[in-house]
């Protein structure tokens, strides 16, 4: 995603959240390069502790990308609705 300076001004958070992505998605990369079992369903293979710890913490990345995803579509939605022109008839409770 790439942050405008105008855009930035009016969510500043995003600029933190941008990082955050990056980070996890690196993290991801990283980790599944690091540990090429955690990329397949091993139905009933144990997988030796750090292939389950790295598999632990592609599942929390993978989570937080999700919910840095809805809050920027929230975070959009309430954007356009603070933006957009009112509409005759249109009532706000």
């Amino acid at each position: 995603m790439t942050l405008d300076p105008p855009r930035l001004r009016r969510s500043p958070q995003l600029a933190a959240l941008d990082v955050l992505v990056n980070a996890a998605e690196t993290a991801i990369v990283a980790l599944c390069a690091a540990h090429p079992r955690i990329e397949h369903t091993l139905s009933h293979d144990p997988k030796p502790a750090i292939d389950h710890l790295a598999d632990h913490v592609v599942e929390r990345a993978m989570a937080t990308l999700e919910a840095l995803d809805h809050y920027r579509i929230l975070l959009d939605d309430i954007q356009r609705l603070d933006t957009a022109p009112m509409i005759e008839g249109d009532f706000t409770f």
